[in-house]
Parts: structure tokens; C-alpha cells; sequence
């Protein structure tokens, strides 16, 4: 069996027969083995004291679990991996009550781990029928254990099963959660607790009724069961030891989150918040900043004055932080926590909003390089963020140090940031053009071709204000023959736009022999391929006119001095087929009739095949002419199906006047 899968699809895939599967049954007699069923089998590999048949058989669990049915996987395999995991290493050769699960040895983590993976699968089929006694909660014992071992990967795969099971959890079920979320948040060791940090924020859907805190009513059951978890989540968050503290303060922005507006007061929000944010460990104030970022913006969109006498000051003092740990996380989620705190959704905020940038104007200018790298990727959203009078004022007199920073990376980042921040909308094409212009030509004739090819890459966002650009252009032409082929594809494909900035005249002078017919001649297919599919926007630009009478024939005496290069003649055919989209008239039918000429007189078999699946597209083009598919596109076909001897080539003939017909 390849593939098992349950009624709401496939489930797993079983991994192909293995040397530990043999081994682990080499004492076994065929007749006792054809009689096996996969379950006994699954229990042979566990027990057959080999760590490697054990991992081999633990990959097979879901599958196992498929083909045992939902009875079956609740009345066996759940106790017997219950057993498994919650046995002491000391009692592992010892008798033991549960029948089947004497000889197992301690779980390695490896095999835990797996067991994590493969759980989230078995879940999904058991609770997939719907069947009320079929529940969650068959596996919480299972995942408790999990939750509490050493190993860190393990306990984070537990953390993600119970997440998913949460889903499936109601309220009726509530009452186990928190006995369960109480028992590890309140273990003498610290891994519980940690495991507890992530489990925690899932449990507001199931306490509340899949209601966030938010709508949770007040004063009823619901209402103090989230009063309950916040303060279990309280105690994790004031916890001695620094590993706990640490994974409080990543997974508290999210039960903020979840908690919502109507439990600002408890204390989270606030008191335990800006604990955490001047906790003595660096490695915890790095990640309770980010709770500033996960929070959401529901409580700016509730009050925003509130989020300003209350986070604010927390912004302000992480972007100063000794740590640069600390200033870096900041600078990596620093447009979340902006629009979290959200002073920029009342204008009488006008100081708070002053004061969010000037923190963004600290991590911009930082001394570390990191921190500045990081903040920079932030630059276009914070420029939408503020608006033109905040960039004016805080943003605009550091881009020059910016764009001539010493670390290549801040350089690359901004370059990219500029080009988002020109297309955001948030600024006028006076100020871009004033701002930019120097800085992106700057960025062209960089050293390094990433911070080139940030700005060539992105600059049709902004073709409109090419004309605006005069020294961008002049490099751009620089540029067509830049050694590095990357830099060449880059601006093979800003030529269309150019033309349609700065109109065809200029094109025709400046770009067309220099640029356009030379990258065409390109060693490098990439590069060639790039001019050609810019066809569809040039066509669209100069017009159909324009293209035959200085543009076509060019093309033609390139693809008849081609004849020893097919790739050349690939390259043409398909740009001109991308062009059909767009052209009409004679230009169309000049098009036609070089895409048939391929089909019909070109030796090569790939030109051939190229041409073929041209012709399929055209014919499905809704403008297409239907005279030019009946005199021209179908005789072709026909006679190349009665010619052809390449199958490829036949087939999508075939595929063309199926559609015809």
C-alpha cells in the first residue's frame, strides 16, 4: 500500500519498505507474519529493542492508524502510546500492567519527536468523522507528556498538535483544558511551564465559546474563565526562572491578542508588559517587545490615546535599549508595533506621532549595522505610516547617509525601500523626484550588482516618473552592458517602459541599436528572453505601425542569419507569439504568418514544437481574426500532421485543431 486516506482525503504516505523493517522481523515466521495485521506489526517494530526499527515503525503511525479504523485506534493505540511515553526509563525491562508495552525501551527524543509529527496526522482522521466519542482529549495525555520533556524541538512539536487540536476543542471541553494548562503551569520544573507559554493563547477560543476576550460577556462563566488564564498567564510571565520568562514574553503579544480590549485593565496589558519590557535578561526584553507587534490593533482602534500613555513609552525606551539585541528586534517589527500603538489614527496626536518616528530615526541611525539593515526594510511602510509631512521632517534628511551607508546590506534594503515607498502613493511625484532621483542613481552605479539590481528590478513601479529621471536613464544605458548578466536581464526588461515614458522618438534614437537589438544578440538566454517578452507591452506602446516598419524587420534579418542557432529562432518566435495578445491588422497577420513559416519550413524539431503550441495560444485569443485561423492557421496544422514525424510536435497540432473545430 503507497497511499492511505481517509474519507476527507489523503492522510499520509507510506514510506517504501526498509532494511529496519526486515530486521526487526527476522525472527519472525511467515506464517506468523502473513497473519500480522499493520497494527501488530507497528507494535513487533517498538518492541524489538532496535532504536532504528522503532523510528522506521513510528514514521507508520498514521498510516497504522487509518487502517485500524477510529474503535480500534481509541481502545489500542492511544492507551498503548499513552504507556509508551508516560513510562519511567527505570521501569522500562519491568512488568507492567498495560499488556504489549513490557519490552519497550525509554523513548529516545528522536522517536518523540516523530511521534509529535505523526500525531497531528492520527488526530486529523480520528476527529475527522465528527463523532462526539471521538474527542479531543484522548491525546492530551499523550501531548502533557510530550509538553514536559527536555528536548526543545519536541516540546515546541507538542505546542503545535495542541494548537490544532484546540480547533476541534468546544466549550464543553473547557473544564479539561484548564485542569490541563493548571497542571503544567504549575510543574516544579520549568519545560512544563515553557510548553504552557505557547498552549495558553489557543485557549481563549475554547473557555470563551470561539468568542475572543473581546466579546466574551462580562460577569459570566466565560468571563472569569478568561480572568483564570490570564492569571495563570501572569504567573508564567513573573516566573524565576529566566527560560520561562523568555517564552512568556514571546507568546504574550498573542494572548493580548486574544484577550482583546475588555481585559486591558487586568494587568497584561500594562503592569506585566512593561515588567517583562525591563526584565534584567536581555533575551527576555527582546521578545517582549515583540508582544508589542503581536498584539494587533485593536486596542488603537478602541483608543488610540490609550495605546499612547501606555505602550508608547515602552517604544521609546526599547529603541535606546544597551542591548542592540533588543534595538534589533525592535527594528525588525517596528511598522507593526507603529501601527499597534496607532497614535497616526487621530490627528490630535500630532506630538505621539513625532515621537513614534524620532524612535524610528534612533534604529535608523544606529550604530550597529544589523539594527540599521533592519529598520531600513521598514522605511516604505513607515513613510505610509506618517504620511509626506513626517517623512519631510524626520525621514527625508537621513536617506542620503543611508543610501551611502558602509554595509552593502542597509544600501540594498534601502535601495528597495525607496522603490516601494515611490509606489506606495503616500508621495508626491515632486517630492520622489527630488528625493530619489540622485539616491537611485546612486544605487545604479553601485559596486555591488544586489543593490543594482534592487532598483532595476522594481523600477517600472514608478515608469511614469522616468521622464523625471533623466540621470537614471543615462545610466540605465550604461548598464545594458554591465558584466553581470542578471544586471543586463534587468534592464532588457525596463526598455518597454522606457519607451512608454519617455515616448518612441526617444526610443528610437537612444534605446533601440544600443539596447533593445543589442541585448537581443545576448550570450545569455535569460537575457534574450527578457527583451522579447517585453513584445506585448511595446506592441501596446508604439503601436502596430511602429513595430513593422522599424522594429519587424530587424527581427526578420536576425532569425534568417540564425539559421545554425535554433535557440535564436525560439526566442523571436516566442516573443512575436506573446505580441499577438496585443497587435491587429497587418501586424497580425505578419506575426501568423512567421509563427506558420516556423511550423511548416524550420528543420528543427523544438522550433517546430515552439511554433505548434504558439499557434494553440493564438487560437484561443478572443480578438483573434477568424479568417486568419480558417485561411492560414488550420491549412498550416493540417499539413504538418500529414508531414510531422515528431510526436510532441503532432500532439499539439492535434491539441490546435481540436480547438478550431
Amino acid at each position: 500500500m503507497a497511499e492511505a486516506s481517509s474519507e476527507g482525503g489523503s492522510i499520509s504516505v507510506l514510506p517504501a519498505p526498509s532494511i529496519q523493517l526486515a530486521r526487526s522481523l527476522a525472527t519472525t515466521s511467515v506464517e506468523d507474519l502473513s497473519s500480522m495485521t499493520p497494527y501488530q506489526l507497528f507494535q513487533k517494530q517498538m518492541e524489538s529493542g532496535s532504536t532504528e526499527a522503532a523510528l522506521d515503525a513510528m514514521k507508520r503511525l498514521s498510516v497504522v492508524a487509518i487502517t485500524m479504523g477510529q474503535d480500534e485506534v481509541k481502545s489500542e493505540m492511544i492507551p498503548y502510546l499513552t504507556t509508551m511515553v508516560t513510562q519511567s526509563p527505570s521501569a522500562s525491562g519491568g512488568p507492567t500492567a498495560s499488556s504489549g508495552v513490557a519490552s519497550i525501551p525509554p523513548p529516545t527524543d528522536e522517536l518523540l519527536l516523530l511521534l509529535g509529527q505523526e500525531l497531528k496526522l492520527v488526530a486529523q482522521f480520528y476527529l475527522g468523522a465528527g463523532d462526539k466519542k471521538y474527542a479531543v482529549e484522548d491525546f492530551l495525555p499523550i501531548l502533557e507528556r510530550l509538553a514536559a520533556v527536555e528536548e526543545t524541538v519536541v516540546r515546541d512539536q507538542a505546542v503545535v498538535v495542541f494548537a490544532e487540536l484546540a480547533k476541534s476543542a468546544v466549550a464543553a471541553q473547557a473544564s479539561i483544558w484548564m485542569a490541563l494548562i493548571k497542571r503544567l503551569v504549575n510543574a516544579d520544573w520549568f519545560t512544563p511551564k515553557v510548553s504552557a507559554a505557547g498552549i495558553l493563547p489557543h485557549l481563549f477560543a475554547i473557555v470563551t465559546d470561539k468568542k475572543n476576550g473581546a466579546n466574551a460577556p462580562a460577569n459570566g462563566p466565560q468571563h472569569s474563565a478568561a480572568l483564570e488564564l490570564l492569571a495563570l498567564y501572569k504567573e508564567l510571565c513573573t516566573d524565576e526562572t529566566p527560560m520561562v520568562r523568555r517564552a512568556a514574553a514571546q507568546h504574550l503579544g498573542h494572548v493580548l491578542a486574544q484577550s482583546g480590549w475588555i481585559y486591558r485593565d487586568d494587568g497584561l496589558a500594562v503592569a506585566t508588559l512593561t515588567r517583562l519590557c525591563h526584565d534584567e535578561q536581555d533575551s527576555v526584553r527582546r521578545l517582549a517587545v515583540v508582544a508589542l507587534a503581536d498584539a494587533s490593533t485593536l486596542y488603537a482602534e478602541q483608543n488610540p490615546q490609550w495605546t499612547a500613555q501606555h505602550w508608547l513609552p515602552l517604544l521609546k525606551e526599547a529603541s535606546t535599549d544597551l542591548s542592540w539585541r533588543v534595538r534589533h528586534n525592535l527594528a525588525k517589527n517596528f511598522s507593526s508595533v507603529a501601527d499597534n500603538i496607532g497614535v497616526n489614527k487621530d490627528r490630535r496626536l500630532t506630538s505621539e506621532q513625532g515621537l513614534v518616528m524620532a524612535c524610528f530615526v534612533t534604529v535608523l541611525t544606529d550604530v550597529e549595522a544589523e539594527v540599521r539593515a533592519a529598520a531600513v526594510a521598514h522605511l516604505a511602510r513607515m513613510v505610509a505610516w506618517g504620511g509626506q509631512s513626517h517623512f519631510t521632517t524626520h525621514l527625508q534628511p537621513l536617506l542620503p547617509a543611508l543610501a551611502d551607508d558602509v554595509v552593502m546590506e542597509v544600501r540594498s534594503k534601502c535601495a528597495l525601500a525607496l522603490m516601494d515607498a515611490a509606489h506606495g502613493g503616500a508621495l508626491e511625484d515632486a517630492i520622489i523626484l527630488q528625493s530619489f532621483g540622485p539616491l537611485l542613481e546612486a544605487f545604479l552605479q553601485d559596486e555591488f550588482h544586489e543593490v543594482q539590481l534592487q532598483v532595476l528590478t522594481n523600477l517600472h513601479k514608478i515608469a511614469h516618473l522616468l521622464q523625471g529621471l533623466g540621470g537614471v536613464v543615462s545610466t540605465l544605458l550604461q548598464m545594458s552592458k554591465a558584466t553581470n548578466w542578471r544586471v543586463r536581464q534587468a534592464v532588457a526588461q525596463l526598455l518597454p517602459h522606457l519607451a512608454e515614458a519617455r515616448g518612441m522618438d526617444f526610443f528610437t534614437q537612444v534605446l533601440l541599436e544600443p539596447a533593445w537589438l543589442t541585448l537581443l544578440l545576448d550570450p545569455v538566454a535569460s537575457v534574450r528572453k527578457a527583451i522579447m517578452e517585453g513584445m506585448p507591452l511595446l506592441v501596446k506602446v508604439a503601436g502596430d505601425d511602429w513595430i513593422m516598419q522599424n522594429l519587424m524587420p530587424h527581427h526578420v534579418k536576425i532569425y534568417s542569419q540564425t539559421s545554425s542557432s535554433y535557440l535564436m529562432r525560439i526566442t523571436l518566435l516566442q516573443g512575436y507569439i506573446l505580441a499577438s495578445k496585443t497587435a491587429s491588422g497587418p501586424l497580425l497577420q505578419e506575426v501568423v504568418s512567421l509563427v506558420v513559416k516556423a511550423l511548416t519550413q524550420d528543420k528543427v524539431a523544438n522550433v517546430r514544437l515552439v511554433a505548434a503550441r504558439g499557434l494553440c495560444d493564438m487560437i484561443q485569443i478572443e480578438t483573434m481574426d477568424s479568417a486568419l485561423v480558417q485561411g492560414q492557421i488550420k491549412p498550416a496544422i493540417s499539413k504538418t500532421l500529414e508531414q510531422e514525424e515528431d510526436d510532441d510536435v503532432r500532439q499539439s497540432c492535434q491539441d490546435s485543431l481540436d480547438l478550431i473545430k
